[in-house]
């Protein structure tokens, strides 16, 4: 009993100790009086209210320099529409003259190729229609020496001869079917018998379609003429046509060229740096026989 006498009497000593002498805390007055509930609080009679507590800061978003973040999907989509378009809307605003630059001059160039060789499609097409006469062509068919022949073909849009001569067109006959007659009349040594001009290698004298047994006793020089304009339509249609994959790549490469850009630019990267970076250029290559455009894509190493 005595001993828990004395721990009471400590008990309450060291109580009224920390009443009388406030320790030292990492709190604010306000704070204290909030968790510790002191005398002054007890004391008063109106509700206890929560102390105030600073707002934190809102954290600010990153810097990009006082520049404007350019968003790199509209970028990618400006250069998918127009080449180069995408990089000057980023900034780079060289980058985007030189596929600009790429995609007038391949388009000027597919635009005069595709044009030559339409005209001169045109053109050996008229001739046919002028110096190849089908029926020429038929009666040779219809005759003993093509049904001794191995050369024989059957003739594309046939069933439309009749409507071809009273009209001047194949209307109804399917458009390859059209492509074929013309490319076929000329280019293939069992049509020979249809040109109006044929003659006998040996004589020089005109002969009769019935007549001819080979190309190599008969010939036709607008026969060879036409074979001359009809290769020169399609080395333009076909370089065009090469140039339409040029034109395509220019696009693709472009719209990832002002993704790429864009982002670098949201990134604070410097203009030596993308100077740096994967550049493109239009070089000269020899193909069959002639040059054609390229569009190379190569990396510095200085």
């Amino acid at each position: 009993m005595v001993r828990l006498g004395v721990a009471v009497v400590f008990s309450i000593m060291v109580a009224t100790s920390i009443g009388a002498e406030q320790l030292p805390s990492i709190l604010s007055a306000e704070g204290q009086d909030f968790l510790m509930g002191l005398g002054r609080m007890a004391a008063d009679d109106g509700p206890v209210v929560a102390p105030e507590l600073p707002m934190e800061t809102p954290m600010e978003a990153p810097s990009s320099g006082g520049k404007e973040v350019k968003s790199t999907r509209r970028a990618f989509l400006y250069s998918v529409l127009v080449p180069g378009l995408g990089e000057w809307y980023a900034g780079a605003k060289t980058r985007g003259l030189v596929f600009f630059g790429i995609e007038a001059v391949t388009l000027g160039v597919w635009s005069s190729w595709k044009g030559k060789g339409n005209d001169v499609e045109d053109e050996f097409r008229a001739v046919a229609d002028e110096k190849w006469d089908p029926l020429n062509y038929l009666a040779w068919r219809g005759s003993t020496i093509s049904r001794n022949s191995s050369i024989t073909h059957a003739l594309p849009c046939s069933s439309y001869v009749d409507v071809y001569l009273e009209t001047g067109n194949f209307k109804g006959c399917d458009v390859a079917e059209i492509q074929q007659y013309y490319e076929l009349v000329g280019k293939y040594d069992q049509f020979a018998a249809g040109w109006t001009d044929i003659v006998r290698v040996e004589t020089g004298n005109p002969a009769q379609p019935t007549e001819v047994d080979s190309v190599e006793n008969f010939l036709s020089e607008q026969r060879l003429t036409y074979e001359i304009r009809r290769d020169d339509s399609n080395k333009y249609l076909k370089r065009a046509s090469t140039l339409s994959g040029l034109i395509l790549i220019n696009h693709v490469i472009s719209a990832i060229d002002a993704a790429r850009v864009a982002r670098a630019r949201s990134e604070g990267v410097d203009e030596a740096a993308l100077a740096r970076r994967t550049r493109m250029a239009v070089v000269m290559q020899p193909w069959q026989r002639r040059q054609v455009p390229m569009l190379m894509a190569y990396k510095p190493f200085d």
